[in-house]
């Protein structure tokens, strides 16, 4: 973390050296509608993609994940400069995936019954909206440090489709779906550092903090049906849904309620978690 902070900085240090004619908090008349740094009653517009938006991005480009359609959009901003120091934002963050598999089975040379149809989908969604305000130190049109905090709140679902056919004289078929739906809240505190580009009316920076987060509803909805011999049979059903940064001990009680199924099940979790993301901005006059 201290690595990628202190090379950002390094960046925008340089970025500034090299439009030293922006070092005084003087505005000519030029500088807005099209300035550097923003004064009250300006707009902006931010673009802050973080560490697992590069990620996942990379995983695409790499084929990783040749097999999952993944759509990010990254924290999207909105800012409002109530004063010269003090910024309101709104920002919206979202997160899409949705994996199919389907294939028939080559029967096996020894004969016997044995598994001829397979079909598996998974759809994930996450989105989040995230009211929050900036307080800015500085007054220079150099560099602009701040402190800021954010309330992300949005839902997350997921389904998941299994279906199995086999080749016995019973006709034996199953069909399993999985749902879940579940609220989610929490807070960001974050310090930010960003560079004011020449005379045009953007910057760039970074944000270093923290993010908690609560998720409500980690459980599994589950519908399974069957039919074996022509005799049909139904069951609904709860079960733990865990993500994977929830561990569990594979010796705890908590790794055998994953296998059990409930008539009735209370599952939630909270965590707390390092964030940093690039912020890239946009400011115009409304």
């Amino acid at each position: 973390m201290k690595k990628l902070f202190y090379a950002f900085l390094f960046i925008i240090l340089g970025v500034n050296f090299t439009f030293a004619q922006l070092s005084d908090r003087v505005n000519s008349p030029s500088t807005f509608k099209i300035g550097t740094r923003p004064v009250a009653g300006n707009w902006g517009i931010v673009l802050a993609p973080g560490y697992q938006d590069f990620k996942d991005m990379v995983s695409r480009i790499d084929g990783n994940d040749t097999t999952a359609v993944v759509n990010v959009l990254p924290v999207i901003a909105l800012r409002m400069y109530k004063s010269d120091n003090l910024v309101l934002r709104i920002g919206i963050r979202s997160k899409t995936k949705n994996l199919k598999l389907a294939g028939t089975v080559l029967a096996p040379t020894t004969g016997g019954n044995y598994i001829t149809e397979l079909k598996y989908q998974r759809r994930n969604a996450e989105l989040y909206i995230t009211p929050g305000f900036e307080y800015h130190f500085s007054k220079s049109n150099i560099l602009d440090v701040y402190l800021g905090a954010s309330i992300p709140i949005g839902y997350f679902k997921e389904n998941q489709t299994d279906y199995m056919r086999e080749s016995d004289l019973t006709g034996f078929y199953s069909s399993v779906e999985r749902k879940r739906f579940g609220l989610a809240y929490g807070f960001e505190g974050f310090v930010g550092i960003q560079a004011f580009v020449a005379d045009l009316p953007f910057s760039i920076g970074v944000e270093l903090g923290s993010t908690a987060l609560g998720k409500l509803g980690k459980k599994w909805k589950v519908d399974s049906y069957s039919v074996a011999g022509g005799v049909a049979t139904t069951q609904s059903y709860s079960t733990v849904n865990l993500d994977p940064n929830d561990v569990i001990d594979a010796t705890a009680v908590g790794a055998l309620v994953q296998l059990e199924h409930f008539s009735k099940l209370t599952a939630k979790s909270f965590y707390i978690d390092g964030m940093a993301r690039i912020t890239l901005s946009y400011y115009f006059n409304k």
